[in-house]
């Protein structure tokens, strides 16, 4: 089961849509990664540039922007996540709005009431 190409042909008849959704969460995680790396780099160099004006000592450079980096490629990563989620909902006419989880019959009316 190490095969992605395996496992998508395994499970494609039952689940139409798990390959493209395979390939989002695969294209979400890289994604939050490389926000993380981009949003560490770039704080590092921030912190490097303006060392003299930072209220830290500079041992702290490399925590600080670790901390900022890991949380901005969590956000990103669980966004384009739930993206994903609600995609394959919809493939699988799940949890749609016009597919709703509990199916609630109500008459709407396009007529203006009378007074």
């Amino acid at each position: 089961m190490n095969d992605v190409k395996e496992l998508k042909e395994r499970y494609s008849t039952i689940y139409p849509g798990f390959g493209s959704y395979t390939e989002c969460m695969s294209r979400s995680l890289f994604s939050g990664l490389a926000a993380g790396a981009i949003v560490f780099s770039g704080t590092w160099i921030f912190q490097h540039l303006f060392r003299h004006r930072l209220p830290y000592d500079p041992k702290f450079h490399a925590l600080v922007s670790a901390a900022i980096g890991v949380v901005s490629g969590y956000k990103v990563t669980a966004l384009r996540s739930q993206s994903c989620q609600a995609a394959w909902m919809a493939t699988e006419n799940k949890h749609t709005y016009l597919n709703p989880l509990q199916k609630e019959e109500k008459q709407i009316s396009l007529e203006k009431p009378s007074l």
